[in-house]
């Protein structure tokens, strides 16, 4: 059906990385760049949440392969054509600090790695697929898109972040002021994001993932989408049914960055991550 035609687009085009084992963080060789200040300032940094011993995730499954090997190849084509020599997710996390956040050469700053990372997400469909998506599902039927793309969310995204699940979401008058908005299955919800946990790292949980995932999903495929992150649990809620807030109003930004930021434990010094303050230009 219409639905799993998302899932399984075309074959894979790079080969599958092998199982790997639970890895720890590493330090980037580069630092993150600066982008133009939308809020107050904040330099100190940011304890990162106490929650246990991390998971042993299982990279070993053919679906979570294919996923991975299929991401992993368009990572790659976006940021240059040099792939990782670390093996499965390891590999993802290091193109990641080292080919996409931290790469100053191809992208001067956060708005240039924020409109990397959404060619990223487009590359991974067919391009007469999403503005079919858009014609046939999003423009007539809202709700179903919105749970459509819930679904294949938490079922092909797992190996990414982690543990998640389709939920409900809680919605107030103001979200729906005639009361006649649906939430049964339009959120997903992420326990503990293994991405953001792995780079160890708020601007790129910001530039890398946040800003350009929800951009994807209502420019590309027209499918209203705020992400909400939070930094004290690494848990996250996917909500398709809002367009994002305003970079000054989400309390996802003007946040410090964590202790354990590889590129702050790299230079030793406040000021070498950018936490999740981002520019307000755009850039090509």
């Amino acid at each position: 059906g219409p639905l799993f035609s998302l899932l399984f687009l075309f074959p894979l085009s790079h080969p599958l990385p092998p199982p790997t084992r639970e890895i720890s963080l590493f330090k980037p060789r580069l630092r993150l760049h600066r982008g133009r200040v939308t809020r107050r300032l904040v330099t100190r940094f940011r304890k990162g949440p106490s929650v246990g011993p991390k998971p042993t995730y299982d990279d070993s499954s053919f679906l979570n392969r294919t996923f991975m090997g299929l991401f992993r190849a368009k990572m790659v084509s976006e940021t240059g054509g040099v792939d990782s020599e670390r093996e499965g997710y390891e590999g993802i996390i290091d193109l990641t600090l080292n080919r996409l956040a931290n790469n100053k050469e191809r992208y001067a700053n956060a708005r240039a790695i924020q409109n990397g990372s959404q060619r990223i997400l487009r590359s991974l469909f067919p391009k007469w697929l999403l503005p079919a998506f858009r014609a046939m599902f999003a423009r007539p039927a809202p709700v179903l898109s919105g749970r459509m793309i819930a679904f294949v969310t938490a079922l092909s995204c797992e190996w990414l972040m982690g543990p998640c699940e389709v939920n409900n979401l809680n919605l107030t008058q103001s979200d729906s002021p005639s009361q006649n908005l649906p939430s049964e299955g339009l959120g997903v919800h992420i326990k503990r994001c293994r991405y953001l946990e792995e780079s160890g790292c708020i601007s790129v949980c910001i530039n890398c993932c946040k800003i350009p995932t929800q951009r994807f999903f209502g420019e590309d495929m027209g499918v209203p989408t705020t992400i909400t992150p939070n930094y004290d649990d690494f848990s996250c809620q996917f909500d398709f049914t809002k367009k994002p807030m305003s970079e000054d109003k989400d309390p996802a930004f003007n946040v410090e960055c964590y202790e354990m930021c590889p590129t702050k434990r790299r230079h030793g010094l406040d000021n070498t991550c950018d936490g999740s303050r981002t520019d307000s230009d755009n850039v090509p």
